[in-house]
């Protein structure tokens, strides 16, 4: 105030996380290069502690089932959930029309099903019921549907095929929580209580089509290590034309040997030479452009 500039004496304690720039914290570097923080950053803090997400499947069973117990439905709740009931009819020619979906068919068949059979509700009605679900409705887990969520987040924890963790997408307890809210969401669309299994299964089926979307590749091809924030596919084929360029024993290449390279390992032309400026210009470049479009190894 008035031009006076002043140093006042102030304690605080700050406490701050961050998260690896990879998503998955590598112990062959650093703090700073994991987190991307300054050195003189880093050296204000007085404790540092790094918090791992190792594969332990005794330790992912405990948390899931620790967080799935925060969203269950209280012990002493004397309520039971509602099931679901199919009515089915003749209509006259031996087919039988029911006036709910059967209830072996998948949501995707469902929706198509209810899609042909029911007339479409007025808008005005959609929004009063979306209202009144958010206001009033507040579904508990039950412990069939979490026992549904929990297996599933541990088949993504660990694959059936026997995929590397490290290969694909990091899967964390938010992904588990993400389960939770889509399950709730799906029973309170029905002004339900309880979140039944079917909810869950539902839920899951979600999910899988979502992650199916996000790994296929331009051939139609699941590849487990697409995915993610960063880009995980493109890191896997940098390191493998890498590779290949040193097996070559060369330290000098032209365009011809770099498309010849990257035939042999499928990489695809349309974004082969943003791959290469990506080696050419991160922060610890690997490659170098000379004269003649010559390339040469770091």
């Amino acid at each position: 105030k008035a031009g006076v500039v002043a140093s006042l004496p102030a304690r605080c304690c700050v406490i701050a996380a961050a998260n690896p720039k990879q998503g998955k914290y590598n112990m062959n570097k650093t703090v700073a290069e994991n987190l991307n923080v300054s050195p003189p950053l880093l050296s204000r803090f007085d404790l540092v502690f790094i918090l791992r997400d190792e594969v332990d499947t005794d330790q992912d069973k405990l948390v899931s089932g620790n967080i799935m117990d925060l969203y269950r439905q209280p012990s002493g709740g004397n309520r039971a959930p509602h099931t679901f009931t199919t009515m089915s009819h003749n209509d006259g020619h031996g087919r039988s029309i029911g006036t709910s979906p059967p209830g072996q068919m998948t949501m995707k068949d469902r929706l198509a099903w209810i899609a042909e059979t029911q007339k479409p509700l007025p808008i005005d009605l959609v929004r009063d019921y979306i209202s009144y679900a958010r206001e009033y409705c507040m579904p508990k887990m039950t412990q069939e549907a979490a026992a549904v969520l929990k297996d599933y987040f541990m088949t993504l924890r660990y694959p059936e095929d026997g995929t590397k963790r490290n290969d694909s997408v990091p899967i964390t307890t938010r992904q588990l929580e993400a389960l939770i809210r889509l399950a709730q969401a799906r029973a309170k669309a029905c002004l339900r209580e309880f979140v039944l299994k079917q909810d869950a299964e539902d839920v899951v089926e979600l999910m899988r089509d979502s992650v199916d979307q996000v790994h296929m590749d331009s051939s139609g091809r699941l590849d487990r290590t697409r995915g993610g924030v960063v880009g995980k596919s493109k890191r896997k084929q940098k390191k493998a034309f890498m590779d290949a360029l040193r097996q070559t024993n060369q330290n000098s290449f032209s365009k011809d040997d770099f498309y010849r390279i990257s035939a042999q390992l499928d990489l695809p032309l349309n974004d082969f030479w943003g791959l290469v400026d990506e080696l050419r210009y991160c922060d610890q470049p690997e490659l170098r452009k000379g004269k003649n479009d010559i390339y040469y190894l770091l």
